[in-house]
């Protein structure tokens, strides 16, 4: 019974625990400018995406993350040339017991160098509207128990400024690209990389909704993505490493899909599409084992994965952590050098 109720309270509590974290995606580069505003308009002339993620449903209220983004070229001075790039993405964000919900619109912009036909850079920055909201009513507190029993009645002793307020965020990133394409549609010899950095939150925006404000930290991202096709097969190896740090937390997370394309496209006619599934596995820290699938047709693409949950919460969650789903459509590719993958 102890147990029960101390499990209860850490997650009564875990809404406010985690005021200065931000969400974190299995998929990053299936949600890109928000893993770096960098991104936008950088590696496709048009691109949207949405995302969703659930965790923790076996042990509390479970977490929702809904996401969708826009991105694309606004100018271009051709495939050897400078371009822009623009954005937008919506997040929805509920979270814990006391219905924590985020809401966020954000706005971004980019612009990218080609230093020659393989390798370029770019640099991009985001600003958005952010809206938080709490129930407060479905939170219970210490002061509510008479020292037999929860009585609802009881003041709770909390004083909350307001349940929902409105604030601003901004932040900025950069990325180096480089890519090389197969000799020949057959031969499968393409290698690709790409490291970008990005800072969120530089403005420290309120986050709390005591009078006394909480401000968010600033998140420092570091990325890394390889593209590297073993040649002469249908199979390409994609690695990924993320290194983020906000304010005391931590976070690396690391792995690699493996792709089979089933199909190449036809070059000249256009009448076949592309088909490719991708297998992967990847660590974050001590936290999860995250397993994952994909499957692009042509120019959609879709993907899912599930976390296995491996840290001390495993004795309550029995390893069940979340799974997430993706899907982007490219209706017009880039054949740059910052395409990958």
């Amino acid at each position: 019974m102890k147990t029960n109720n101390l499990i209860t309270l850490i997650f009564i509590f875990l809404p406010f625990v985690m005021f200065g974290q931000d969400i974190t995606f299995s998929q990053p580069n299936e949600a890109s400018i928000i893993l770096n505003p960098a991104n936008a308009g950088s590696q496709y002339d048009l691109r949207a995406t949405a995302n969703y993620r659930q965790q923790w449903r076996s042990v509390t209220s479970p977490y929702k993350t809904i996401a969708a983004s826009f991105d694309g070229k606004a100018f271009s001075q051709g495939k050897t040339g400078s371009s822009l790039g623009a954005g937008l993405s919506i997040l929805s964000d509920g979270a814990g017991d006391g219905q924590l919900v985020t809401n966020q619109v954000n706005l971004y912009l980019s612009g990218r160098v080609l230093f020659s036909k393989v390798q370029s850079f770019s640099a991009g920055i985001y600003g958005g509207l952010v809206q938080r909201h709490i129930n407060t009513n479905k939170l219970t507190w210490g002061n509510q128990f008479n020292g037999l029993v929860y009585d609802s009645n009881l003041p709770t002793g909390e004083n909350f400024s307001s349940q929902s307020f409105f604030n601003s965020d901004f932040g900025t990133g950069i990325q180096w690209s480089y890519g090389q394409g197969s000799t020949t549609l057959s031969s499968n010899d393409m290698f690709g990389a790409q490291a970008g950095f990005a800072v969120f939150h530089v403005n420290s925006p309120r986050t709390g909704f005591y009078q006394i404000t909480d401000r968010r930290s600033m998140r420092y991202l570091f990325h890394f993505t390889g593209s590297y096709g073993m040649k002469n097969t249908n199979m390409q190896i994609s690695p990924l490493f993320l290194f983020e740090k906000q304010g005391p937390a931590q976070m690396v997370y690391f792995g690699t899909f493996i792709k089979y394309k089933l199909q190449e496209s036809s070059k000249y006619t256009g009448y076949l599409n592309s088909r490719a599934v991708s297998l992967g596995g990847f660590i974050r820290g001590s936290d999860a084992v995250v397993i994952a699938a994909q499957c692009e047709i042509g120019q959609i693409g879709f993907g899912i994965s599930y976390d296995i949950n491996i840290s001390s919460l495993a004795n309550v969650s029995s390893g069940k952590g979340g799974f997430e789903i993706s899907l982007k459509y490219l209706p017009i590719r880039s054949t740059s050098a910052s395409r990958l993958i």
